[in-house]
């Protein structure tokens, strides 16, 4: 299988975890991101969607005692704002169903669980950006499978 090409795309991470944002980074710069910008929290973040149009926002669930989510249904709110319908994966180590459903609710077009393999995270943010390309957004893409109880 081929390496997922991220050319020319600008991606925002939202991770408070150093190490983790470090990886991601590395991860999306190896991929061919061609502009890589990262957020330790939510105020970093803002500065960031304010400053500059991306194609992609990486967002951690669990920000430092905040929801990361806060960020992703304010964006989705302000539909005047540049960055109102970026393309967001929400990376997370949280796999329960309700924190998936929460992020739909909200306007996540992926979900992907921590940790996650390079060519993983780059082809489920090029298939959300041929998604959106072909109908815009629509259901949210999500390794996360359950399956019903039969008792």
């Amino acid at each position: 299988m081929s390496q997922p090409c991220l050319q020319n795309l600008r991606v925002l991470i939202v991770e408070d975890v150093n190490a983790i944002r470090s990886l991601v980074r590395r991860i999306v710069t190896g991929l061919g991101a061609s502009e890589v910008h990262d957020a330790p929290d939510v105020a970093t973040a803002w500065a960031a969607l304010d400053t500059a149009p991306f194609d992609v926002m990486l967002l951690d669930y669990e920000l430092a005692g905040e929801v990361g989510l806060s960020i992703l249904e304010e964006l989705r709110a302000r539909t005047d704002h540049p960055n109102s319908d970026v393309a967001v994966v929400v990376l997370t180590g949280h796999a329960e169903a309700h924190v998936v459903k929460e992020a739909v609710q909200k306007g996540a077009d992926a979900y992907l669980v921590k940790p996650v393999a390079p060519d993983v995270l780059g082809n489920r943010i090029l298939q959300v950006l041929e998604s959106r390309a072909d109908q815009g957004p629509s259901a949210p893409e999500s390794e996360v499978v359950w399956r019903r109880s039969t008792r």
